[in-house]
C-alpha cells in the first residue's frame, strides 16, 4: 500500500491538464477530496531517494556524468500566511516578488536528465548568514553525489552566482571538477600582476577560435579561466567567462558548462507541465514535499521517454496524460528494482 500511496501524487501530478493543479483539482482525476490528495504527499527524502535510484539505474553503463546546480524562484504572489516565503528579486522582471528561492540539483548524461536534490534557501532577511547556509547546502549535496556514484567522472556546474571563493576552495581541495561561469570583474594574479580577467589580452580568443583558456591565481587558488565568444543571431558578439578546478581544453571548458542547459530545460516543463510553482498549501513541509513529487514525476516522463524513444520529456508527459490513470500506477509501480526500498 505505501508504493501505491508514494507513487500516486506524482502520477496525478504527470495525468493533470488543469491550469491550477490544486489539491482539489488533481482530486478530480481520482474522485477524491483535496484532503485525500494532500495525504497522498510522501516525505521529501523518500522522493530523493526514489529519485536516486532512478538515476544510479538509468546512468549505470556511463563513464561521465554532469551534475548541475541551480535555484529557482517559485512565485507565491498571495502569500501573505504561507510559511517561508519572503521577497526576492527576480531577474525576469526585474523586480521583488513573494516567493520561494528553491535549490533544485540534476544529473545528466547530456541527453537524459534526472532531478536528484531540492531545498528552500532562506533570504537574508531570514538569516543574516543566508550565503553561508547556502554553500553549506551545496557542499553537502556535492559530497552526497559522489558518493552515490563513485565510480564515475562528475562534473558539477553552475552559474556565476556559486562561484564563490569558498566553494571553488572547497572544491579544488576535494578535488571536485567544477565549472562555473565568472563575473569579468574578477581580478586574478595572472603571470605575477593582479588584473581582471576582462582585460588579460592573452585570455582573448583570436581568428577562427571560440575560447581561450589560461591558468590563473584566484584568492590563492589555482584556477583554469576560459573566455568564450559568442555570436547572437544578430551577429553582436560577447565574452563570456568560466572558472574551472580541473584541466582540460577551451572546447571542453566551453561545452562542459553548457551542460547546464538540461537543468533550465527541466525547471521549465516542470513549471509549465507539472506545477511546480501550484501549490496553495501554508505549511512549509507541505510545500517541499509538493516540490520533490513534482521533481519525482520529472523523472518518471525522463523514464517513460526512454522506455519510447521520445524526443522529449515534454512528448513523454502528453503520452502519459492520455493514459488511464489506474493504467499509469500499475506500469510504474513495476519498477520495484529500480525504486529498491524507496517508498518502504
Amino acid at each position: 500500500m505505501q508504493k501505491s500511496i508514494a507513487i500516486c501524487y506524482p502520477l496525478l501530478l504527470l495525468k493533470s491538464t488543469a491550469n491550477k493543479k490544486s489539491f482539489t483539482e488533481l482530486g478530480k482525476i481520482i474522485k477524491k477530496s483535496g484532503d485525500s490528495v494532500r495525504r497522498l504527499l510522501s516525505p521529501a527524502e523518500k522522493g530523493f531517494c526514489a529519485l536516486e535510484n532512478i538515476a544510479i539505474d538509468m546512468f549505470k553503463h556511463k563513464k561521465e556524468l554532469f551534475v548541475s546546480i541551480d535555484d529557482t524562484l517559485i512565485k507565491k504572489f498571495y502569500s501573505q500566511f504561507i510559511e517561508g516565503t519572503d521577497m526576492f528579486f527576480d531577474t525576469k522582471t526585474n523586480r521583488m516578488i513573494m516567493s520561494y528561492k528553491c535549490l533544485i540539483v540534476a544529473i545528466s548524461d547530456t541527453k537524459y536528465t534526472i532531478p536528484l536534490r531540492c531545498s528552500f534557501l532562506p533570504s537574508k532577511n531570514m538569516m543574516k548568514n543566508a550565503a553561508e547556509f547556502k554553500d553549506s547546502i551545496v557542499k553537502q549535496i556535492i559530497s552526497e553525489v559522489e558518493k552515490l556514484f563513485p565510480d564515475k567522472r562528475l562534473i558539477f556546474t553552475a552559474d556565476g552566482a556559486f562561484a564563490t571563493k569558498k566553494l571553488l576552495s572547497w572544491s579544488t581541495e576535494n578535488k571536485i571538477n567544477a565549472e562555473m561561469r565568472m563575473h569579468s570583474n574578477r581580478v586574478v594574479l595572472y603571470k605575477g600582476n593582479l588584473v581582471k580577467i576582462s582585460e588579460i589580452k592573452d585570455l582573448i580568443p583570436k581568428g577562427r577560435h571560440m575560447a581561450r583558456t589560461i591558468q590563473a591565481t584566484w584568492y590563492g587558488l589555482s584556477v583554469e579561466i576560459t573566455a568564450e565568444r559568442r555570436i547572437d543571431k544578430h551577429g553582436e558578439e560577447s565574452i563570456v567567462y568560466l572558472v574551472a578546478t580541473y584541466k582540460a581544453t577551451p572546447a571542453k571548458h566551453v561545452a562542459a558548462y553548457k551542460r547546464r542547459w538540461p537543468l533550465e530545460k527541466t525547471i521549465r516543463t516542470t513549471k509549465q507541465y507539472l506545477g511546480l510553482q501550484e501549490c496553495f498549501s501554508t505549511s512549509l513541509d507541505t510545500q517541499l514535499k509538493h516540490v520533490a513529487s513534482v521533481l519525482l514525476a520529472y523523472a518518471l516522463a525522463q523514464l517513460e521517454r526512454k522506455r519510447q524513444k521520445f524526443d522529449t520529456p515534454e512528448d513523454a508527459i502528453k503520452w502519459l496524460r492520455q493514459q488511464d490513470f489506474d493504467f499509469l500506477k500499475e506500469r510504474f509501480e513495476r519498477l520495484d528494482q529500480i525504486f529498491g526500498d524507496a517508498y518502504a
